[in-house]
């Protein structure tokens, strides 16, 4: 009788706090993706209306949520108005625990158009675990 006690006692327990997820916080919880938006090669900020041959910044603040060091590559994928890929490049590195950095890929538009820039946080190129949900960035040309 005590057995099936026990069992229904630390059955109840864990069925009242849950599972915790394996890296102890949410996987898509790691870092943090902000204050996306395009800037000129001085660092001011653009609006999302360029011009076709104006060479701009797509930069995003990333933050490291976690009490460890995180490997991390910043990948910026431009698509046009029929959804095809125009523009795909990447950074990687490293963040320190609760760091914070805003790295920054350039693109020329070759066309006018409506474009949007999707900005992911993986933990690398080879395993591709996202680290945050992706954001997007609308970019309008003319």
């Amino acid at each position: 009788m005590i057995k099936k006690i026990i069992v229904f006692a630390v059955a109840s327990l864990v069925l009242s706090i849950g599972v915790a997820p394996i890296y102890g916080i949410d996987p898509l919880e790691r870092a943090v993706i902000n204050d996306e938006r395009l800037v000129n090669l001085s660092g001011a900020t653009l609006g999302e209306h360029i011009i076709v041959n104006q060479q701009v910044q797509i930069t995003a603040k990333i933050t490291n949520t976690q009490d460890e060091i995180q490997d991390f590559v910043y990948i910026v994928q431009i698509k046009d108005e029929n959804d095809i890929v125009v523009k795909l490049g990447w950074i990687s590195g490293s963040l320190t625990s609760y760091q914070s950095f805003s790295p920054s890929l350039s693109w020329t538009p070759k066309e006018s158009g409506v474009y949007n820039a999707e900005i992911f946080v993986w933990d690398s190129l080879l395993y591709q675990d996202a680290l945050a949900n992706f954001v997007t960035l609308e970019i309008i040309t003319s």
